[in-house]
């Protein structure tokens, strides 16, 4: 069995572990399509929850939220890390309970806020003291016991883009020490409000996994401290964060990153009492899903030579955003060797539509198909109809 997720059996690109032909999947294309396999996903969730001190492993649906893949983290017993009111109702209509949900976010709504205090959902991270002013206020009606967690920033540099860097001293995110302080005295003083939690999350997109360590050396201490001002205090939320390497879908370095977290996380908090929860999303989903789409006009400007595709920044917008590298693999490899090199972009109306530039590729057609790979997490959850152009269709195969 290969470890690698995409590879070539004679002239057939493959996805997954089973010699799975993507062009069995595409019996008539007509757009693009995103395909995805569970399998990748499950084997993921076992390694993490293989960690013997995880208390519960909560999915961030952000990274992606089709009913197919809900349902596979809930037959998982884990839990769902939310970030409104329409990603706490989903969860529920795909079959989880108030008491799988955390919610998090900078500027939760009365709304959303309501929705979680009457539905006593399992925990509310909170980002602000404005937020605390609003559960509170809220809450003088309702009159409910409130589960809460103080979201705090170490102000570890999370080495990841600064687009998803979320836990430095000018973050818009989470609560510096001091204000996380003065925000849990004001909890302790008041019965309908208990904290649960102390989380904080540092990133996205992190590779080098030993900026986790020294995250959790300076929140140790303080966690302690807050559990003298409230005894409640049970639960250290670790966020999510681990990344993917976007050009090298190897398994088993994955694998071998997870497992080098584990270490750190195992070594920080073996005698730590407290129930550990992570949120993790991209490094469950991204490997799971690719985005296949057409070549439809090859074109040379000056020396650039574009292979435009009808995918674009309207389904996977990664690229635009964060400069973000995906694989490009033809579906069907050439009997020869002739090779050119292709700046690959989109079919919307923006210069930076771009998915890849000065890749070598294989010279190819127009009409050929291509795999957009690891596209499985903020691909579909982070489409628009920019250009009204239609979503592409979703295969589990």
């Amino acid at each position: 069995m290969s470890r690698k997720l995409f590879y070539y059996n004679g002239a057939d690109l493959v996805f997954g572990y089973h010699n799975q032909r993507i062009l069995d999947q595409i019996k008539q294309y007509s757009k693009p399509v995103w395909l995805y396999q569970k399998e990748v996903i499950q084997e993921r969730i076992q390694w993490i929850q293989s960690w013997p001190q995880l208390g519960r492993l909560h999915y961030a649906m952000k990274a992606n939220f089709h009913p197919e893949i809900l349902k596979l983290i809930k037959e998982n017993q884990c839990g769902i890390d939310a970030v409104s009111l329409g990603e706490m109702t989903h969860a529920v209509a795909c079959g989880f309970t108030p008491q799988d949900i955390i919610l998090s976010g900078v500027a939760k709504t009365r709304d959303e806020l309501t929705w979680a205090i009457q539905n006593e959902i399992y925990q509310i991270n909170i980002e602000s003291p404005s937020e605390l002013a609003k559960i509170i206020e809220i809450n003088k009606l309702l009159q409910k016991k409130i589960s809460l967690s103080i979201r705090v920033n170490p102000e570890v540099d999370a080495e990841t883009h600064p687009g998803i860097a979320t836990a430095l001293k000018d973050s818009k995110f989470g609560l510096d020490f001091k204000g996380a302080e003065i925000l849990i005295r004001r909890i302790a003083d008041d019965s309908n409000l208990q904290l649960k939690a102390i989380s904080f999350h540092i990133g996205s997109q992190i590779l080098n996994v030993n900026v986790f360590e020294k995250a959790i050396q300076v929140v140790k201490p303080f966690y302690q401290k807050a559990k003298t001002l409230c005894p409640e205090l049970e639960r250290l939320d670790l966020g999510g964060g681990v990344g993917i390497d976007y050009m090298d879908a190897d398994s088993d370095k994955d694998l071998a990153r997870w497992k080098a977290l584990e270490e750190i996380y195992t070594k920080e908090l073996r005698d730590f009492d407290a129930f550990l929860i992570l949120e993790i999303g991209r490094f469950l989903v991204a490997r799971s899903g690719v985005l296949i789409s057409r070549v439809e006009i090859i074109k040379q400007a000056d020396q650039v030579n574009y292979l435009i595709l009808d995918a674009g920044m309207s389904l996977l917008i990664r690229p635009a955003l964060y400069d973000a590298c995906h694989e490009v693999l033809p579906l069907k490899k050439s009997g020869t060797d002739d090779t050119t090199v292709y700046t690959v972009v989109g079919p919307i109306c923006e210069s930076s539509d771009v998915f890849a530039t000065n890749k070598k590729m294989q010279t190819l057609s127009e009409g050929d198909l291509v795999a957009i790979c690891d596209a499985g997490a903020y691909g579909s959850s982070m489409s628009s109809r920019y250009n009204l152009r239609e979503p592409a269709e979703e295969i589990f195969i």
